[in-house]
């Protein structure tokens, strides 16, 4: 039997990312205060500073912000997740109702990207 999830599996896709969704969640709970305090301007700001800025990890992009830089992303390497920017949608029962939530966002670091060729 294989113990790998399965990456066209849509249950497990989904629980892996309410499980990022979740750990993302825990680490803006933790840097609230940073942000309430004025050390941060944004959640996102905050948790990269103080649990991703490690090891020479500094800059961080999408995968297509890199791939517009030349870089690709190095195999095996794992995203950092950080709050997207909030999407609204009209709710299909209501024209007038909206709903509206903050997507997982992924981030790769400097010392996750090569330059091509």
């Amino acid at each position: 039997m294989n113990s790998q999830i399965n990456s066209s599996d849509p249950t497990a896709q989904v629980s892996k990312i309410q499980a990022r969704r979740q750990q993302l969640k825990e680490m803006s709970e933790a840097v609230k205060p940073l942000v309430e305090s004025k050390k941060f301007s944004t959640i996102n700001q905050a948790i990269i500073n103080t649990f991703y800025k490690v090891d020479g990890h500094e800059t961080f992009k999408t995968f297509e912000q890199w791939k517009k830089e030349g870089k690709f992303v190095q195999k095996g390497s794992k995203a950092f997740v950080v709050w997207g920017s909030k999407i609204e949608r009209q709710t299909e029962d209501d024209d007038e109702e909206k709903s509206s939530y903050w997507p997982v966002c992924y981030l790769f670091s400097n010392l996750q990207v090569a330059d091509r060729g």
